[in-house]
């Protein structure tokens, strides 16, 4: 197991008497106890719950700035279903940008959607 450790690694868990040990004290390094798990969440989905789009953003820069939110629940166990993204990436847009009713033809996947909108960049 130590083979596959690198330095720093290897130094937290050197005194370690058995595998379980090393495993457990790498995943208290690496996710942190539960507390702080809890307080990563919370505050990922502050940031998942404040994320707009700001006004010198590019579609890019926000979408960025969003997955690695989302990414970041993820690994902590607190996913988010495709729908509620896209939703939310939705809400996140400035009112500038235009809002263009569409037809169902015209969408690609109406369940990831959530509603028959779609928008485009003033």
């Amino acid at each position: 197991m130590l083979q596959a450790l690198n330095d720093d690694d290897i130094a937290r868990v050197i005194n370690c008497k058995s595998a379980y040990e090393i495993w457990s004290h790498l995943v208290v390094t690496h996710e942190g106890t539960s507390q702080v798990k809890r307080a990563k969440i919370d505050l990922l989905c502050s940031q998942y719950e404040k994320n707009f789009m700001h006004e010198n953003d590019s579609i890019d820069d926000m979408v960025t700035r969003f997955t690695k939110i989302i990414n970041g629940l993820a690994s902590l166990s607190d996913a988010i279903y495709n729908d509620q993204k896209v939703r939310k990436l939705i809400r996140a847009l400035p009112s500038s940008w235009e809002v263009k009713t569409t037809t169902l033809k015209e969408l690609n996947d109406k369940e990831e959607i959530g509603d028959h909108k779609s928008y485009r960049q003033p």
